[in-house]
């Protein structure tokens, strides 16, 4: 069941680099990022929804 998850997530972070948006939470609410508008956040969520993948498919 993780494996899946985080299959799906990455496949959602190759679809955010490529669109150059990504959701990301920010307090009680979802944000969207632009690469355009703060590209050091943008891609410090792209890293850190990556890393998650790569832990639900491997260590879980």
């Amino acid at each position: 069941m993780f494996k899946l998850i985080g299959a799906f997530l990455l496949l959602y972070v190759c679809y955010a680099v490529a669109t150059g948006r990504i959701h990301a939470k920010a307090g009680v609410r979802m944000r969207e990022v632009q690469r355009i508008d703060s590209p050091g956040y943008f891609w410090s969520v792209v890293v850190i929804c990556a890393a998650l993948s790569v832990v639900l498919s491997t260590v879980f």
